[in-house]
Parts: structure tokens; sequence; C-alpha cells
């Protein structure tokens, strides 16, 4: 399950810098390779089924997760207004003749509306893509963050493992000693019984031989 962290571990560790008590990654260089969004990593969920997501990993999953959805309404928000604006202009020029024309209160009224609705959006609209521009640095600063989060638990889980690993290994030869010594003993065993058998058969012959069967093992 390890697949995702484990086929890149010597790169991984080349820019794992080391804390007082975390591992840190060195951002400058991840910054320049190409991390997905690992929380839409089929590998990264993956990592999970086994391991318990600790609440940093899941305070930083919300991070990014927010942040994805902020992107995208700024982006639903920006074609919104850019199609309000132009229906307001549209309008105004509908209402230009009720206007100037024929002096149309109403319409005057209603001329003034659209003007702020305009002006209201031309303040807004260079905003959002401000932060559309800023967006996806602070959407890959938090992918690291996650990433660095994960590293952190999985590798001490891998470590574990790897402490485990070894432990069994042990454990499993030392089974095959003992495995082996069974096997041998269980064969010396029935060579001698075959022998002693044999011997007996041809000692007293088998209508005998049958008797001690019976008295001895029923």
């Amino acid at each position: 399950m390890f697949e995702f962290l484990k086929g890149k571990a010597d790169s991984v560790r080349g820019i794992i810098k080391k804390g007082n008590t975390k591992n840190k990654l060195d951002k400058k260089i991840l910054r320049k390779n190409n991390i997905s969004l690992l929380i839409l990593d089929e590998r990264w969920n993956s990592l999970f089924k086994n391991i318990e997501r600790t609440p940093e990993i899941i305070e930083k999953e919300e991070k990014l997760k927010e942040l994805l959805k902020l992107q995208s309404r700024l982006m639903v928000e920006t074609k919104e207004i850019s199609a309000n604006k132009k229906d307001r202009m549209d309008r105004i020029i509908q209402l230009t003749p009720e206007v100037f024309d024929k002096n149309n209160e109403e319409a005057k009224k209603e001329m003034v509306c659209c003007e702020k609705e305009i002006k209201h959006i031309n303040v807004r609209l260079p905003a959002i893509e401000e932060e559309l521009e800023n967006i996806p640095d602070r959407i890959k600063e938090a992918n690291l963050e996650l990433l660095e989060a994960t590293v952190n638990v999985v590798y001490y889980k891998i470590r574990f493992n790897q402490k485990r690993i070894k432990e069994l290994e042990a454990l499993i030869e030392e089974a095959k000693v003992r495995l082996k010594a069974y096997i041998d003993e269980k064969e010396t065993l029935a060579e001698d019984d075959t022998g002693i058998y044999s011997y007996f058969h041809d000692l007293l012959g088998a209508e005998e031989l049958e008797k001690l069967d019976k008295e001895f093992f029923g």
C-alpha cells in the first residue's frame, strides 16, 4: 500500500530536512516538481486504508479543499458578474433614448442603478482576478503542506513496519529451524516404527503381530 511513497523513497529522502520533532520537506525543490493534487490522487487516498488520518492531515486536507472550492466559486462569480455587466451595459443602451430624448424619470432611475451596478462590478472584478491569480500558488503551498504532513505519518508507519518485518523474518527463520527439527524427528520416529514392525513381523508372524496391534492400538 506504500507504492505511492516507496517508489520515490530515495528522491523524497533527498529533499527531507531534519527538524526538532518532524521532518521538513525542502519546498524549494518540491515547487519545481509537478506534485499532483493529493486529495484527487487515488494512491494518496489509498495510503489511509490502514493508517488513520491525524488531526494535522485532516486540517491540511480541509484547507486544500476550501481553497479549491474558493477557486471554483470565484471562477463562477467572474463569469456571472461579467455577464451581468454586459446585460447592464446593454440595458443602458436601451434606456438611452428614454432618458435623453424623452426625459423619462423612471428610465433615468433605472440607468443610475445600472451604472452603480457596473461601477460595483468594475471594483469587484479586478479583485476577483487578483485573487484568482494568487490562488494557484496558495493551492500548491497547501498541497505541499499536506504532503509534508503525510510523509511524517506514513514514513513513521513504514519505519514501524520495517522493524516488524525484521522481527517476523527472525521468527520465520526460527520457525523454519523448528519445523525442520520436527520433520526430522517425525521421519526418525517413523523409520524406527517401520523397522520395529518389520522385525516383529518376521519374528512373530503376521497373526501374532495382528494380536499385538489390537491389544496396543485397539
